[in-house]
C-alpha cells in the first residue's frame, strides 16, 4: 500500500526515539516527518498535511507539546497519540486530554491505524455536515423571495466553500444548441456577472451541455477534451474541472461550472453527489424566474391590450348612449305628435256619444273611440319598443279575465271583419281570470285575429273561443283563433313564430312577439292546420290560483302547503316580478332583493328552490350558492342560476358549485318552469329515499347505501351515475368515471375509509363501495386527465388504510353512449353478483 494510501504521521519526539519511529513507519507504508521542538511545527503541518500527531517525550514535555499544537489551526483537530512504552512513570500521560497511547512497539501500527480510522471517519462526518448545511442555505435561499441573482450568487459562494474550488460560476443558455451562454453569477470575479461567453471556447462546456451528463475533468493538462485550450489553462494551473448542467423538467438551462488549481485537489464522489443536489435546487429556481418573467410580461401586455380595450368601449359606450338619447328623443317626439291629435279625435268623440244620436251614427262615434283608443295603445307599445329588449321581458301584471279581453278584442275589430265581409264572432261563455299584462294580452289577441281575418275567405268566418283546460299542475286557459282560410301547409308550421323566417301566414315578426309574450305568462302557443280547411292558431296561460268572477270549490289548506316553496332572489324589480308570476302558478313564491337576503332567508325559511341571479348587491350569487353548498343545514336545497352575462355558465361549472342547473336571460317561461319542475322532481326523490333510509334502517343496501362505509352501494351508484350522465350529456359538461379495485379482497373496511376517500376529492363527487373492497368515485365537471390526477391521490391514502394495494382505471364517459352497468364492466368493477 503506498503512504498516502496508509495515511500521513507527525512523529515529535526526540532524535533516538523519533529516528527509530520514523524507520518502523516508513517500512510500515506511512509517509512521515519529524519535529523535536515546538518551534517550525505550522511550516512542517503545510507541507506533510499530517492525518494524526504520535508524540513520543516525557509526560511534562507532552504537556507542553499539546499547547503548542493545539495553536497551529491545521492540527487543531487532529488526533494525538502518546508512545508511553519509555515513560516510567504511565500514569502522569492520563491526565493529559490525548486520542490514545501506545505502550510497546508491537502496538504503534495498530495503535495509529485505529487512530487514522477514527479522524478520517470524524472528518468524513465534518464534510457531510458542512455539506448537508450549505444545501440547506441553498434551499432556503432558493425558496425565498430574493431575486434569482442573489440566490445564484449565495449558491455559488456556499458551494466553492464546500469543495474548496477557485472558481464556481453559474451560467446559464438557450437550449442544447445554443452557442453563446451568460455567466450570471461567479465565485471568482463578482465583476465577471452578465458576461457572455462563447460556448465553442469552452469543451467542458460544450459537451456537458449537448450529453446533459456531467462532465469531470480529473487532469485538465493532460486530458484528450482539454487539447484545443491547454495552452490557455497550462499558465493557469488548472488541475481539475467538473461542469453540472442545470436541468429542470426536461428544460436545459445552462450549467453549473467548477475549477480547482490545487495539486491535492480533486471532484471526489461526495463532491460530484454534492454538486448534482445543488444543481437540481438551482435548476428550479432558474425555471421558476423564468416562468414568472414569462408571466409578468404577458400580464403587462394583458392589461395594456385592456386599457386599450376598454378606452375603445368607453368611446363606443359613448356613442352608443348619444345614439339612444337621439332615439328617445325621436320617439318622444313622435308619440307626443300622436298624442295630441288622438287626444282632440277622442275628447270630440266622446262629444258626439253624449248627444242624441240614431242608432247607426252612435255605432259608428263608438267604433271611433274603440279604434282611437287602439292607435292610443299603439303608441304606448312603440314607447315600450323603444325600451328595448328589457321592456318585453318585463310585464305590469294584474287580475284580469282573459274572456272579457277576447270579448273586447272581437268587439274592436269588427269593423275591420265586416270591411273584408268576414265574419268574427266570440265563443267565451266563461269568465277565466288570471295574473297577467293586460296591454300584452290583447296586443297577442290582435296580432292573432288581424292575422286570422286577413287569410279568411271571402265571406268566411273568424271565431275566437275560450276554454277551461285541466292539467294535473294547475288549470290553464285555452284561446283559440280560428279562420277558414287556405290553411298552412305542415312541413311549415315550425316556421310560423320565427323571427326571421316565416311560412306562407303572418308577417313573422307580429307572431314572433305573440310568441315571446305568452311564454312571458308561463304560456304555450301553437298552429294547426285542420285537415278540413283553415288554420287554428292556439295558446295557453296559467289561470290564478283564485277565481274571484267565478269561484271555484276552495282549495283546502294542507294542498296549498303542499305547494312547494320558490325562492327567487332578483335585484331587478322587473326581472323579479316576471320570475314571481311565471313560477306563482306552480309554487309558492317568496322575493329577496339581494345576495345577502337571499342567503339568510334560504337558511331561516328552508325553501325547496332557490332561483337566483348570479349577479347580486351586498352578497355576489355564485359566493351565495357556495355558502348554502357548505352549510350542512341548506346543503341539500337545489339552486337555479340566472344571468344575462355571457361566459357565466363556464365560470359556474369550473367552480364546481353544486348548483343543479343554469339558465341564461332573456329566459323561456316555458323553459324556467320545467327546469324548475325537474329540479324540485330529483330534491324530491332525494328527499324521499332520506325517509326510507330513516323509517327502514335495515334496508339501507337497498335504498342506495352501503352500511359497512356509509356511501353509496351498487343501487345509489346506479342512481347518481344516471342523473350525472344525463346532465353532462345535456349540457356537453366532462364526466369521468374511476373504478378502484383491490388486488385481494378485502375482508374489513375500516370504518373512517369514508372520510379518509372525501378529504381528497370535491364537493360534487360521489363515492361508492361496491363490496369487497372495491371502489367507485363518480367526478362530474373533470376530464379524464384530472380524474387520474385526483385518483393518484387519492390510492395512497386508501391502500394506507385499507393494507392492500390497489389497482384503478379512470375513463371520460359523458360522450359514451352505453349503459351506466355497461360502463362499469368496462372499467373492471364487478358484475351485482359479485360486488
Amino acid at each position: 500500500m503506498q503512504a498516502e494510501q496508509r495515511g500521513r504521521v507527525l512523529v515529535v519526539a526526540g532524535k533516538e526515539s523519533g529516528d527509530a519511529l520514523m524507520e518502523r513507519l516508513t517500512a510500515s507504508g506511512y509517509h512521515c516527518a519529524t519535529a523535536e521542538r515546538e518551534s517550525g511545527l505550522a511550516e512542517l503541518a503545510d507541507v506533510l498535511q499530517p492525518e494524526v500527531v504520535l508524540l513520543s517525550v516525557t509526560a511534562k514535555r507532552a504537556g507542553e507539546l499539546l499547547e503548542s499544537l493545539r495553536r497551529v489551526e491545521r492540527l487543531q483537530r487532529l488526533p494525538v497519540v502518546v508512545d508511553v512504552g519509555r515513560s516510567r512513570s504511565a500514569e502522569a500521560f492520563k491526565r493529559l486530554a490525548v486520542d490514545d497511547w501506545i505502550r510497546g512497539a508491537d502496538e504503534v501500527v495498530p495503535r495509529l491505524e485505529a487512530a487514522l480510522r477514527a479522524g478520517r471517519l470524524k472528518d468524513r462526518e465534518e464534510r457531510v455536515r458542512l455539506r448537508m448545511g450549505m444545501l440547506l442555505e441553498i434551499t432556503q435561499a432558493a425558496t425565498s423571495s430574493l431575486e434569482l441573482e442573489e440566490i445564484l450568487r449565495i449558491a455559488v459562494d456556499k458551494v466553492g466553500r464546500v469543495t474548496g474550488t477557485d472558481r464556481c460560476s453559474v451560467v446559464l443558455v438557450e437550449g442544447s444548441h445554443a452557442r453563446t451562454g451568460k455567466v450570471v453569477a461567479t465565485q471568482e470575479d463578482p465583476s465577471l456577472v452578465q458576461l457572455d461567453i462563447e460556448v465553442a471556447r469552452y469543451p467542458e462546456l460544450r459537451r456537458a451541455l449537448e450529453t446533459r451528463e456531467p462532465v469531470l475533468i480529473e487532469e485538465a493538462q493532460r486530458d484528450p477534451l482539454m487539447a484545443e485550450v491547454r495552452t490557455s489553462i497550462v499558465p493557469l494551473g488548472v488541475k481539475s474541472i467538473l461542469v453540472q448542467p442545470l436541468i429542470c423538467q426536461d428544460d436545459l438551462l445552462g450549467a453549473l461550472f467548477l475549477r480547482v488549481s490545487r495539486m491535492d485537489a480533486s471532484f471526489g464522489r461526495d463532491e460530484q453527489e454534492f454538486t448534482q443536489a445543488v444543481a437540481g435546487v438551482l435548476a428550479n429556481s432558474i425555471r421558476n424566474a423564468r416562468l414568472h418573467t414569462a408571466v409578468k410580461k404577458k400580464r403587462e401586455d394583458l392589461e395594456m391590450a385592456y386599457v386599450e380595450r376598454y378606452h375603445e368601449l368607453l368611446e363606443a359606450n359613448r356613442r352608443l348612449k348619444e345614439l339612444n338619447r337621439l332615439k328617445d328623443e325621436i320617439i318622444a317626439v313622435v308619440s307626443h305628435d300622436l298624442r295630441a291629435p288622438l287626444q282632440v279625435l277622442l275628447g270630440h268623440g266622446r262629444l258626439l256619444l253624449e248627444g242624441p244620436l240614431e242608432s247607426q251614427q252612435k255605432q259608428s262615434a263608438e267604433a271611433m273611440i274603440r279604434q282611437g283608443k287602439k292607435i292610443l295603445g299603439l303608441v304606448e307599445s312603440l314607447l315600450e319598443k323603444g325600451k328595448g329588449e328589457a321592456a318585453r321581458l318585463s310585464i305590469e301584471p294584474r287580475v284580469l279575465d282573459v274572456a272579457q279581453l277576447c270579448r273586447d278584442a272581437v268587439n274592436e275589430l269588427e269593423i275591420l271583419a265586416a270591411e273584408r265581409g268576414v265574419v268574427l264572432r266570440a265563443d267565451c261563455p266563461d269568465s277565466l281570470m288570471l295574473i297577467g299584462d293586460e296591454v300584452k294580452l290583447h296586443e297577442v289577441l290582435q296580432n292573432l285575429i288581424t292575422n286570422a281575418i286577413h287569410h279568411a275567405r271571402d265571406a268566411g268566418e273568424v271565431v275566437v273561443s275560450t276554454r277551461r283546460l285541466g292539467r294535473p299542475d294547475g288549470d290553464a286557459a285555452k284561446v283559440t283563433v280560428q279562420d277558414d282560410g287556405v290553411g298552412i301547409p305542415q312541413d311549415e308550421l315550425h316556421l310560423v313564430f320565427d323571427r326571421y323566417r316565416h311560412g306562407g301566414k303572418g308577417t313573422g315578426l307580429g307572431l314572433a312577439i305573440c310568441k315571446e309574450f305568452v311564454e312571458l305568462h308561463g304560456g304555450e302557443i301553437w298552429a294547426e292546420s285542420p285537415p278540413e280547411h283553415g288554420c287554428l292558431f292556439v295558446f295557453t296561460l296559467p289561470l290564478a290560483q283564485e277565481a274571484p268572477r267565478n269561484p271555484r270549490p276552495p282549495v283546502a289548506t294542507a294542498t296549498l302547503h303542499e305547494q312547494p316553496r320558490v325562492l327567487v332572489v332578483e335585484d331587478e324589480p322587473e326581472i323579479a316580478a316576471v320570475l314571481s308570476e311565471v313560477l306563482r302558478s306552480k309554487y309558492r313564491v317568496e322575493v329577496a332583493r339581494d345576495g345577502a337576503e337571499g342567503l339568510a332567508r334560504a337558511r331561516a325559511q328552508r325553501p325547496d328552490l332557490v332561483v337566483m341571479d348570479v349577479f347580486l348587491p351586498k352578497l355576489d350569487g355564485l359566493d351565495a350558492a357556495m355558502a348554502l353548498k357548505s352549510s350542512s343545514d341548506t346543503a341539500n336545497i337545489p339552486v337555479i342560476l340566472l344571468s344575462a352575462h355571457q361566459g357565466v355558465a363556464e365560470k359556474v361549472r369550473a367552480l364546481n358549485l353544486g348548483a343543479v342547473d343554469y339558465m341564461s336571460k332573456p329566459f323561456n317561461a316555458v323553459e324556467l318552469l320545467n327546469r324548475t319542475d325537474r329540479a324540485l322532481k330529483l330534491r324530491q326523490g332525494e328527499r324521499e329515499q332520506m325517509e326510507r333510509e330513516k323509517s327502514q334502517p335495515s334496508l339501507q343496501r337497498r335504498t342506495g347505501s352501503d352500511p359497512a362505509t356509509g356511501l353509496h352501494d351498487r343501487r345509489g351508484l346506479l342512481l347518481r351515475l344516471e342523473q350525472e350522465l344525463a346532465r353532462s350529456r345535456r349540457y356537453l359538461r366532462a364526466l369521468s368515471l374511476a373504478v378502484l379495485r383491490p388486488d385481494r379482497p378485502v375482508e374489513s373496511i375500516p370504518g373512517n375509509i369514508a372520510d379518509v376517500m372525501r378529504k381528497r376529492v370535491r364537493h360534487p363527487d360521489a363515492i361508492s363501495h361496491l363490496g369487497g373492497g372495491v371502489f367507485v368515485v363518480v367526478l362530474p365537471e373533470c376530464n379524464a386527465e384530472a380524474a387520474r390526477n385526483v385518483i393518484s391521490r387519492l390510492l395512497p391514502d386508501v391502500e394506507k388504510v385499507t393494507d392492500t394495494e390497489y389497482r384503478s382505471a379512470v375513463a371520460d364517459v359523458s360522450q359514451d353512449s352505453d349503459s351506466v352497468e355497461k360502463l362499469l364492466e368496462k372499467l373492471g368493477a364487478p358484475p351485482p353478483d359479485e360486488g
